[in-house]
């Protein structure tokens, strides 16, 4: 019986210690993956501002750290060059890791393992620094409860413990306290904890409709334009309403500082009032009476404290015949600079004695240079270059000639004029008229304002060629000279007719065409003439002392004196097939456009001067007269005007010559 009890009890001591082997074996296993929690980065990861790693590792280097943030405890660190060091802190454990570290993986019973891959995460470890992290564990099957949230109004859009989780109304939530916002547009966003467990599972809440805030702003100076999230709402001073909330407000007004901060419309009126900072410097330029100015590659006509926004100014100033001057300047807010900048132009003298002694005198530079006199005059240090010197009287003959002043030199002229003869006077040629000067009304009431306003001219009396000059008389011209025109580089050129063919000898009495103002200007030159100013031409073709009034060279019919787009055949035709006007002047109405020596510029006439005006110092066009061919009759009214570039060769550009008394 002994036996047999010591042999049961011997039994029940192996089966005991068989079931205490087998717990141990299984708690040591690892729980199946589906019963595990799982743990989650709550956010995105901060760099700390305000904290430095002093702590090294095993080669003396500084270490980064990892500072990881969670309501649990228990953690355990493991990465792939190992952990240097854990201060294990409640709800905070600071983890030091060498600074190429690329992975830190995490640990907690009951939870899977969360592998974080740094770079992945947007953590760039380097030494002393600290980043921030927040770690939160899902709630277990065992915690968690239906809880339902009822909204009015409906559509509202919940969010818990930061994570959208849509309009429910039941949300599967774990024991413990949560942080609720509901949202809803144009609705005030609600926002309250909840503490969650088998009593507290339903939660109603009811949202308060926004009203509109009135929003005033007023800047100094006034004028400043608002926007407010994006939307323009208005100038200063300026009022309206706008819905509650926290928006960004930017004021701009030109040359101030602009404003950009947060703005919070809350009831019942949001008033804010604004001082802005001028944001401009002023900048002075001095220089020559007719330099040119460019700031930053732009030409400026005003060069007193001109108003500019901080920057790197670039200034060049250019003067003809002188040497280009730049200079940067730096113009900050508040600054005023001047720089001076005076371009020196090398001068020279040139001297001039005339008989008769009361004739006139005038030398035109190559810059636009203008200098006259009635009689002998020293013109003492002016610029050099290319001087044309005219001397001239009526009853004689003019005296034209080229100069090339220097610098420093002296040029001394002593002129006798050449007295014309009665025959010589008279016929001037046998194909130049003869235009007696007097006064007349330049203008005209109608048409475009570059005709306005009717103004009184005088001119004195100057020879005029009968015609245009044809094409026979230009080819005198070339064959002598040799001369290159404008419009060879295009290949068309004189001998052109209007579709670019080469004319027949028999059209060689029509108008040339394809010639430039600078080409009309050189057989001006070789023939003993000029081309007519603008004044003078519109005198001949009005009839001079001798008009009638005729809205044409001749008559108030274009038809009788011009050829025009109705009558033409869209081509030039012989010279002096239509009816002549008062003085015997053919053409000057149609057929071609006739270069003036004038440059033009659509207000002289409001500034002309009333003795034999020559059109304005400088330009980029020169006066056209007439009409053409191509044009309707209107074109060839006696006032209208038309323009061109110097070097342009159109089809239907011609021109005559005058030849000074």
């Amino acid at each position: 019986m002994n036996v047999l009890i010591r042999r049961i009890f011997k039994l029940k001591m192996i089966l005991f210690l068989c079931i205490v082997a087998l717990v141990s074996i299984l708690s040591a296993l690892p729980l199946p993956a589906q019963q595990l929690a799982k743990m989650h980065l709550v956010g995105k990861p901060q760099k700390s501002v305000t904290e430095i790693v002093a702590v090294r590792d095993a080669n003396g280097r500084y270490c980064a750290a990892i500072q990881v943030i969670s309501d649990m405890d228990g953690f355990r660190y493991d990465s792939y060059n190992g952990v240097v060091k854990v201060d294990d802190q409640p709800g905070q454990d600071m983890v030091y890791l060498q600074p190429d570290e690329r992975v830190l993986e995490i640990f907690k019973s009951g939870y899977k393992p969360l592998k974080l891959i740094l770079s992945e995460i947007g953590i760039q470890l380097r030494p002393k620094e600290v980043w921030k992290i927040e770690i939160k564990g899902e709630a277990k099957s065992a915690d968690i409860l239906p809880v339902s949230i009822l909204i009015k109004p409906e559509g509202a859009r919940v969010f818990i413990d930061g994570k959208d989780l849509g309009s429910g109304p039941t949300f599967q939530l774990a024991r413990g306290r949560h942080r609720v916002r509901i949202v809803k547009s144009d609705y005030e966003t609600l926002e309250q904890t909840i503490n969650v467990d088998e009593r507290n599972v339903l939660f109603n809440f009811t949202l308060k409709e926004k009203e509109d805030v009135g929003v005033q702003i007023e800047t100094t100076p006034a004028g400043a334009k608002v926007f407010i999230d994006g939307l323009q709402f208005g100038e200063t001073p300026v009022s309206g309403f706008y819905p509650q909330g926290s928006y960004a407000i930017k004021i701009e007004k030109q040359g101030y500082v602009s404003v950009e901060e947060t703005i919070q419309v809350a009831p019942p009126v949001t008033r804010k009032s604004y001082r802005l900072q001028e944001n401009v410097g002023y900048l002075t330029v001095n220089t020559a009476a007719k330099a040119t100015v460019y700031l930053n590659g732009k030409v400026i006509t005003g060069h007193k404290n001109i108003e500019l926004a901080p920057m790197l100014a670039r200034i060049k100033v250019t003067l003809p015949k002188a040497e280009t001057l730049e200079k940067r300047v730096t113009i900050k807010r508040n600054d005023r600079v001047t720089v001076d900048l005076y371009p020196q132009v090398p001068t020279g003298t040139i001297q001039v004695a005339v008989t008769p002694f009361d004739a006139k005198i005038e030398l035109k530079g190559d810059a636009g240079e203008y200098f006259t006199s009635q009689g002998m005059k020293i013109f003492k240090d002016i610029p050099i270059g290319r001087y044309q010197l005219n001397a001239g009287q009526a009853g004689y003959r003019e005296h034209k000639e080229t100069l090339n002043l220097t610098a420093g030199a002296m040029i001394s002229k002593n002129l006798k004029l050449d007295k014309l003869t009665a025959a010589r006077t008279a016929t001037a040629d046998g194909n130049m008229v003869v235009v007696e000067g007097g006064t007349f009304q330049m203008g005209s009431t109608e048409g475009y304002d570059d005709q306005k306003p009717v103004h009184t001219i005088i001119v004195n009396s100057f020879y005029m060629s009968m015609y245009e000059v044809t094409v026979a008389e230009f080819k005198r011209f070339i064959e002598a000279t040799g001369y290159r025109t404008d419009a060879d580089k295009y290949g068309v050129n004189w001998k052109c007719d209007v579709s670019g063919s080469e004319r027949p000898v028999s059209d060689y009495n029509h108008p040339v065409i394809h010639v430039s103002w600078n080409d009309a200007v050189a057989y001006c030159k070789w023939a003993g003439g000029r081309l007519p100013t603008e004044a003078e031409w519109e005198y001949a073709i009005r009839g001079g002392n001798k008009s009638r009034g005729y809205n044409y060279s001749g008559s108030n019919k274009p038809g009788e004196v011009a050829w025009y787009d109705d009558n033409s055949g869209r081509k030039t035709h012989a010279v002096g097939q239509k009816k002549p006007n008062e003085l015997g002047l053919y053409d000057m109405s149609g057929n071609v456009w006739e270069w003036c020596s004038d440059w033009y510029d659509s207000g002289y006439y409001k500034n002309t001067p009333r003795n034999n005006p020559s059109g304005p110092d400088s330009g980029g066009s020169r006066v056209v007269r007439g009409g053409s061919w191509f044009n309707n009759g209107s074109n060839t009214r006696v006032a209208n005007r038309d323009y061109n570039d110097p070097t342009s060769t159109d089809s239907d550009y011609g021109f005559r010559i005058v030849r000074t008394f």
